[in-house]
């Protein structure tokens, strides 16, 4: 009888002491994440094998997207959403960053690394405040020792690496950009456009370019001074992303100041965004750079 109580005593002295084994990081995220109802993000960490490296040891700042902003991407970018390439890239790379970042550690036009190296940008635009363009909550839903997560309203698409400005950004879209990439070489903005920032830059098109009468495009072409006095009204300072000027409580002026001492005037009516007058191509929008962004426009703005 004694050995039966004793064998029973060290039975369950086992069970006590494997139920007081505390969590692995692993699943102590993801319990933590799960009680903010980050529960689609918890199931692709699980799906894409990404819970373990994102659970590594020492401090974290998560940057997680809603289970609504899981919904809509599933309802525009179906095919992406179930990549099994592309979403780990994009959670892996835009999200997670390897300190506590609280709400006053944040100004306007900071850059830091992620994880796997690539870089957020914060902008402050008076009652909205954004994480590369995606618009997030100013206060953190979960703070403790370990991690502080805030919720943001779209899984981050848009990322960048230092040297990635906005001249390497248009030649890695020069297919759509040649003529303007042309016309910056030019005019001499080469320099500007590469050393200086942040900008935002109202990229025309080829095709917009294309659409000037052409006696008007063969004089600028003819005229690098007046071309560079048309490109610099394209150039606003500052970062200005389409999700907080889409945003009804951004409070974003509607008049921008551009390079050349004039403006731009953004209007905004539903999803639809013009400069201008010129609306934006809504699917190149945020096309990141490490001195700013670039938005896609439909029409050259010629000065008035």
């Amino acid at each position: 009888m004694n050995s039966i109580v004793a064998l029973t005593c060290l039975l369950l002295a086992s069970v006590l002491a494997v139920s007081a084994r505390p969590q692995d990081a692993s699943t102590m995220l993801k319990n933590t994440l799960t009680l903010a109802n980050f529960t689609r993000l918890v199931d692709d960490l699980v799906k894409f094998d990404l819970a373990d490296s994102v659970s590594k040891a020492g401090p974290k700042t998560i940057f997680a997207p809603s289970n609504q902003a899981f919904r809509e991407m599933m309802m525009h970018n179906r095919p992406m959403t179930n990549n099994t390439e592309i979403m780990p890239k994009l959670l892996r790379r835009s999200f997670v960053v390897n300190r506590r970042i609280m709400p006053d550690d944040i100004t306007n036009e900071m850059v830091i690394d992620t994880i796997s190296g690539d870089q957020l940008r914060f902008n402050i635009y008076n009652t909205t405040m954004t994480v590369n363009g995606v618009i997030m909550t100013k206060e953190p839903l979960v703070v403790n020792n370990d991690v502080v997560v805030y919720r943001i309203n779209s899984v981050i698409l848009s990322s960048f690496t230092k040297g990635q400005n906005l001249m390497v950004m248009l030649e890695a879209n020069k297919d759509r950009f040649s003529m303007l990439i042309r016309c910056i070489q030019d005019t001499g903005l080469t320099e500007t456009l590469t050393k200086d920032g942040p900008f935002t830059l109202f990229a025309p098109t080829n095709e917009a370019f294309r659409s000037l009468p052409t006696e008007v495009l063969a004089r600028l072409m003819a005229s690098p001074e007046e071309m560079k006095r048309v490109l610099t009204g394209h150039v606003t300072k500052g970062t200005y992303f389409l999700g907080a000027l889409d945003s009804k409580d951004s409070g974003t002026d509607s008049v921008l100041p551009t390079l050349d001492g004039g403006s731009n005037k953004i209007m905004i009516s539903g999803r639809t965004i013009k400069v201008d007058g010129a609306p934006v191509i809504t699917s190149a929008d945020n096309i990141m750079a490490d001195n700013g962004v670039i938005h896609a426009i439909s029409r050259v703005l010629m000065p008035n």
